[in-house]
């Protein structure tokens, strides 16, 4: 798990010896690109000069890129002491060569070089939370962990945009350390490490056995003891106690096993995943809630730890669908998947695509891997999340699959419960027959010929309603304020609106004054929402159509991996892809969905839609 443990002064002798990269990188259990190698070769030196401003004995122990189990997550470098009383102290801190950053509204997020990246002060702290969350001889031993970032290269004209206001909370858990900062960064160490440690502290780690800690486990069940979200309802709990019957009988039997939930929109599967996910920490087990989605695990961890203080160490439980590539067999425990139809082939991170399979390499790294999933919600040629290819993976980790009726969500609280409404979205959007069951629906659903009426009256909703109420959109528009903070996003019929400026959409307040697309969206719901339907959807010759060319020439969700254009053979897979869209966007609002199109023959087509929907006699 340790690819370097050395005591400080052999540390410093590579160091000298311009060898400490070659050091590192032998021992690493994979292959990193030129850049990382760039990174080791650059950032520990410049680490080891900072520490040179101490009195730091030279038997203190040094540890690099400490793979943090149950996790592939890797921590630059480490510092193991002891203070003047002997309390064992331990120092976590990620390295950075960036000279600059440009802050966000996000309280976690950076530019860097026009993409984004975790602050590294909140990075570090996520680090230092998963050591202790986890670890039992930490937990026993009372190590003390303290974090911090070192942006060695970083220059003091940029410090504002470092330290924004926004970051406040991370920087008072993780101080960063900038250019003119070596001997602040000295201070910091010094202070809690003035000796070695009467342990070997980095053995006793590394041995240390991988359980959620008792503080974790009593504070995920508080946050969800009276939590009305996360009431489970009907089928919702058969599926529950279904599920926690099995990985009870299985977590232990040495085989690996997949479990398969099927559920259209407003089933209710994402509650079940956090209800599950709290139920495998109570019970000691290694446990962690998986989305490709950053919008969606940022909204559910929102949406737990509402007004709940000190909780972002809870955090750690909610982790991309990318983390795994390099986890060892069998490293976890339960892995529960949320919005499994959004897991991809290989991992896009920045310019380069990673990994082999995201859903191979889940099932590889847990005993048990559960993935709830509707196939009816792939909304990016990319999405590789299907029944068939989970089963297919399974098959190859030599795994048995659990793919019964009684995994199989059907009854939907959203859109007022009303599969008519489901019924008739379907036949809209697909150019399908509809045929009323003949029961009322309640479902509040109008088309507005004023974007800014619609607007106001989703505005007035919100504020009357206890559930937040949103406006959504079609990906038709380009994303100017993503890299000019100050540009309007969409301006049409007189209304103008900045898009997905807030990471938590769902949940943010400030988020009624902007309007939110299917990432923001998706696996979201509100009591309202108010949706522009883009100029991609029209209707002609008695059916509704499709447009791609209409979404932005930069939009990524028709282009296959490596591929710079769109195939010309994919035109029928991207009708879906957008027809796909839209109903999950149609399918936000629990009580009521309100409409805007910018096709004014399809605005008329809806509205005599409508009628037949609820009834209504011309």
């Amino acid at each position: 798990m340790i690819a370097y443990r050395e005591s400080l002064s052999t540390f410093y002798s590579h160091v000298n010896q311009n060898i400490i990269a070659q050091k590192v990188l032998e021992k690493l259990p994979f292959s990193v690109s030129p850049q990382e190698q760039r990174a080791f070769a650059r950032s520990l030196p410049a680490f080891a000069n900072a520490l040179r401003n101490t009195t730091l004995p030279l038997d203190v122990e040094v540890a690099i890129e400490y793979g943090i189990p149950p996790t592939n997550k890797r921590i630059d470098i480490m510092l193991a002491g002891a203070d003047e009383n002997d309390n064992d102290h331990l120092i976590v801190c990620e390295l950075k060569q960036w000279s600059k950053v440009l802050h966000t509204d996000m309280d976690d997020i950076v530019i860097v070089d026009k993409e984004e990246f975790v602050h590294p002060s909140w990075k570090a702290y996520t680090y230092e939370t998963l050591i202790r969350n986890f670890n039992e001889f930490v937990e026993k031993d009372d190590l003390q962990i303290h974090s911090c970032a070192f942006l060695h290269n970083y220059e003091r004209q940029y410090i504002d945009e470092l330290t924004n206001d926004v970051y406040k909370e991370g920087i008072q858990k993780a101080e960063p350390f900038i250019s003119d900062q070596y001997t602040s960064l000295a201070d910091f160490v010094s202070k809690y490490i003035k000796k070695k440690s009467n342990k070997e502290l980095f053995v006793e780690i590394e041995k240390g056995k991988i359980r959620p800690s008792k503080m974790l486990v009593e504070s995920f069940a508080s946050m969800l003891n009276g939590n009305k979200e996360y009431d489970l309802i009907d089928e919702q709990r058969i599926v529950f106690s279904n599920l926690k019957k099995e990985i009870s009988k299985h977590k232990n039997d040495g085989q690996k096993h997949v479990f398969i939930i099927k559920g259209g929109a407003g089933t209710g599967k994402s509650v079940i995943c956090i209800s599950l996910l709290a139920e495998m920490i109570k019970q000691g087990l290694k446990s962690f809630y998986v989305s490709k989605s950053s919008y969606v695990r940022d909204n559910y961890f929102a949406k737990l730890v509402r007004g709940v203080s000190n909780h972002n160490f809870l955090k750690t439980l909610f982790v991309g669908s990318s983390a795994f590539i390099n986890s060892t067999r069998n490293e976890i425990d339960v892995l529960i998947v949320d919005e499994a139809h959004r897991l991809t082939k290989e991992t896009k991170q920045s310019y380069f695509y990673r990994g082999e399979d995201q859903i191979k390499e889940i099932i590889n790294a847990a005993k048990i891997s559960i993935f709830f999933i509707d196939e009816t919600q792939n909304i990016d040629i990319k999405d590789y999340g299907t029944i068939e290819h989970i089963i297919d993976a399974a098959n190859l980790n030599n795994a048995i699959v659990h793919n019964d009726s009684k995994y199989e969500l059907k009854a939907q609280f959203r859109c007022s419960g009303s599969d008519d409404y489901i019924a008739w979205l379907e036949a809209v959007l697909y150019n399908k027959p509809f045929v009323h069951s003949g029961n009322k629906v309640s479902y509040d659903i109008q088309i507005f010929d004023s974007l800014l009426d619609m607007k106001k009256a989703i505005v007035e909703k919100n504020n009357e309603l206890e559930q937040p109420s949103r406006m959504l959109s079609g990906d038709v528009f380009e994303w100017k304020s993503r890299k000019d903070k100050q540009a309007i996003d969409i301006e049409l019929d007189g209304f103008s609106a900045q898009w997905n400026r807030t990471q938590a959409f769902a949940t943010d307040p400030r988020s009624i004054d902007e309007v939110g697309c299917i990432h923001t969206s998706q696996g979201m719901e509100f009591a309202y929402t108010g949706l522009i339907i883009g100029d991609d959807l029209f209707f002609k010759d008695g059916k509704i159509e499709t447009d791609y060319t209409k979404h932005p020439k930069g939009a990524a969700e028709f282009k296959r991996p490596h591929q710079h254009s769109i195939l010309p053979e994919d035109a029928q897979i991207i009708d879906r892809i957008i027809r796909n869209t839209y109903k999950v966007l149609f399918t936000r609002g629990q009580v009521g969905l309100y409409l805007y199109a910018m096709d004014k023959p399809l605005r008329e087509y809806l509205k005599q839609k409508r009628k037949e929907l609820l009834m209504i006699k011309d």
